[in-house]
């Protein structure tokens, strides 16, 4: 059931660009403002966020149980479907990715720094600034990295893990999260709690770029035991691993290595780094000259997220057929 759900959703969503006629998401906004404004309930963040979270999931339940009851484990594919396609991420980060490239190569700086701000959520580009591209590419990469993971791969995970009730809380502790004020106590908390929902899909996202890209130089070691760092750097660091690029992995690495021997390294990497990127694009890098290079980078972006898609749905299909 959980595989054939799957196929049915990735045919709806390539066959309309995306599955926005069903994200409706009113309902739940409306819910956490009714939450938030109870007197006293709302003193601690905490009974707000659980108890948003658990009505849906309570009415997903009683849903589920009275299809599994009265018509039969088989139909339950019709839930499956639509929950699934309710969880997917808001937007088609492939599309937006191709508009950023499309703005990068008009030179439209002040829209792409339009587009980034909008594809953060309402957080401000770091360390970037209309003028400087080679800024604008690397921010554009790590936020790719994020919404690529969370628009898709975070709820085809909680999908496989718990059914459309893993899928679904997922979905629903994104959207706590950006329908919460700024800097308040409820954002924090949701941040912290979505963080943790993504601790074990990150890393599992950062092996599967490993697998797809280049498994030598992605810092798996380092960003698999990291606890610390937040889920869009751990992911920036093993996209750009997984590209041959640099990341401040191997940048503290090569800190500590003699003047020759940092050269050999760096010259290796360069050459790895080529051949990822024209067997990814088909585009011929011959020299690491900025911002050309981090340009290239976002582009090779693209198919490495379409061949990670690829990879996790052949994965399932087999631990399907196993289980």
């Amino acid at each position: 059931m959980i595989f054939l759900s799957l196929v049915a959703v990735l045919a709806i969503v390539y066959w309309l660009g995306s599955a926005s006629i069903i994200h409706y998401d009113g309902w739940f906004k409306w819910l956490i403002n009714r939450l938030q404004k109870i007197p006293g309930f709302s003193a601690s963040a905490v009974p707000p966020m659980l108890v948003a979270l658990l009505i849906p999931l309570v009415a997903l339940v009683f849903i589920f149980v009275l299809i599994h009851h009265f018509a039969g484990k088989q139909w339950l594919f019709f839930l499956y479907v639509p929950v699934l396609l309710y969880s997917l991420g808001r937007g088609n980060i492939l599309a937006d990715a191709q508009e950023y490239i499309s703005l990068a190569t008009r030179g439209d700086n002040v829209a792409a720094v339009q587009l980034l701000d909008r594809l953060r959520g309402a957080m401000p580009v770091n360390n970037a600034t209309t003028a400087d591209w080679r800024s604008l590419h690397t921010e554009a990469l790590k936020v790719i990295a994020y919404r690529g993971f969370e628009r898709t791969f975070a709820v085809l995970f909680w999908f496989f893990i718990a059914g459309p009730f893993g899928a679904l809380l997922y979905r629903l502790s994104v959207l706590y999260r950006d329908f919460s004020e700024g800097d308040s106590a409820a954002q924090a908390l949701s941040n912290k709690w979505l963080w943790l929902l993504e601790l074990p899909s990150v890393r599992l996202m950062g092996i599967t770029w490993a697998l797809v890209g280049n498994f030598e130089t992605c810092p798996l070691r380092k960003n698999l035991l990291d606890v610390h760092s937040s889920s869009d750097y751990v992911l920036n660091e093993c996209l750009r691993g997984a590209l041959g690029a640099p990341t401040d992995c191997s940048d503290a690495a090569m800190a500590q290595m003699g003047a020759a021997e940092k050269a050999e390294l760096q010259e290796e990497l360069e050459e790895e780094t080529q051949d990822i990127i024209e067997d990814l694009t088909g585009d011929v890098i011959t020299t690491h000259t900025e911002p050309a290079y981090s340009f290239a980078l976002v582009k090779s972006s693209l198919p490495i997220y379409s061949r990670s898609l690829l990879f996790w749905v052949c994965v399932i299909a087999f631990a399907t057929l196993i289980v």
